[in-house]
């Protein structure tokens, strides 16, 4: 009976270090592991992930870690999808956008509620047109940002909504790429506030001030892996 019980505890213990096996420190919508990005970026993506999220219910988590620490960009960006519960509770539109330096490493990880709205090959484009290019110059903070935008815009797309900007979408470097964020809505600066107070009195996670993610987190695996 002891023997039975022990092994229950030791079962129990090590499910739940490996359901926290990632732990990020996010600010709103973003986990900035790595350092890469200024303040003021922060700032203006988040808004923009606000933005989608109320009125989609979409999440998309921003992350940037400085290593793998010995695990594959697809095992880390499923963890912190279904760690996080991204995305809205029954819908699972929910998105990883995952960079790790070390392994020079990127990932685009689609929840279950995205896979039949967004193509891989949407995805790819984005990657080789949107990101990439800016990540191979070592401009990490332009291509993530532009990687954000308009992986913001995608989901909007997909989930029928108009998508407000926050801040300016550094210019894509690739001559075939097609998307641009200029035809779309910005949020006026004296608006900031407001939607700020209103996202901070929703409450509906301990990390970040942004409101939290929606409780989903259903993820099957599908996305785009890259390097540079």
């Amino acid at each position: 009976m002891l023997k039975k019980y022990g092994l229950f505890i030791l079962s129990f213990l090590v499910f739940s270090l490996s359901a926290n096996a990632i732990e990020l420190h996010f600010n709103g919508f973003i986990a900035d592991e790595a350092n890469l990005l200024p303040k003021e970026v922060k700032q203006d993506l988040n808004m923009t992930l606000l933005d989608l999220q109320k009125k989609s219910g979409a999440d998309i988590a921003v992350v940037t870690l400085p290593t793998l620490n010995g695990k594959t960009v697809e095992e880390v960006a499923l963890d912190i999808g279904r760690s996080y519960k991204l995305g809205a509770v029954g819908k699972n539109n929910g998105m990883v956008f995952l960079t790790s330096l070390a392994e020079r490493r990127m990932r685009i990880e689609l929840g279950l509620g995205l896979e039949d709205k967004i193509s891989i090959s949407t995805l790819e484009s984005i990657r080789d047109n949107d990101i990439i290019p800016y990540y191979k110059k070592s401009d990490y903070a332009s291509g993530i940002t532009r990687g954000t935008y308009v992986l913001a815009q995608t989901v909007a797309q997909a989930e029928g909504v108009k998508l407000n900007l926050q801040g300016k979408c550094p210019p894509a470097l690739s001559a075939s790429s097609s998307q641009n964020s200029s035809s779309d809505e910005k949020i006026p600066w004296w608006a900031y506030p407001f939607v700020l107070i209103a996202a901070l009195f929703r409450g509906r996670r301990r990390n970040g001030s942004f409101g939290g993610f929606g409780g989903g987190g259903g993820f099957g695996g599908s996305g785009c892996s890259g390097s540079w």
